[in-house]
């Protein structure tokens, strides 16, 4: 009886903590997603008062956050957090991809320059 009650306090101690450990995976990679999808939001916002600042046909533009805050679009990143966007213009309209840097989350492709 005893090594039952051991062997289900294991278990149990086990699938409690793989399931937390997952879910602060999951939070991280959440809050990543919402950080980018703000940037985009903010970024179309501020390009769709100003179109002239679209990029031409086959072009492609970087801006920063640090830009979209001065000019009044602050995509509100997490502290520590900072991040750009590159705006390319193709056949198929326009494309956004965005780059965020955290101490604990660096978009795949992310640039220093």
């Amino acid at each position: 009886m005893k090594k039952i009650t051991i062997v289900w306090t294991i278990t149990l101690v086990i699938i409690v903590v793989g399931l937390t450990v997952i879910g602060f995976k999951i939070k991280r990679e959440n809050i990543s997603n919402i950080m980018e999808d703000a940037i985009v939001e903010k970024t179309q916002k501020y390009f769709g008062l100003y179109p002239s600042l679209y990029p031409t046909l086959g072009e492609e533009k970087r801006i920063t956050v640090g830009e979209l805050i001065d000019n009044g679009y602050d995509p509100e990143l997490e502290d520590g957090c900072d991040g750009y966007i590159i705006i390319k213009n193709t056949n198929n309209g326009f494309k956004y991809y965005p780059y965020v840097s955290c101490p604990d989350y660096v978009t795949e492709g992310y640039s220093e320059e």
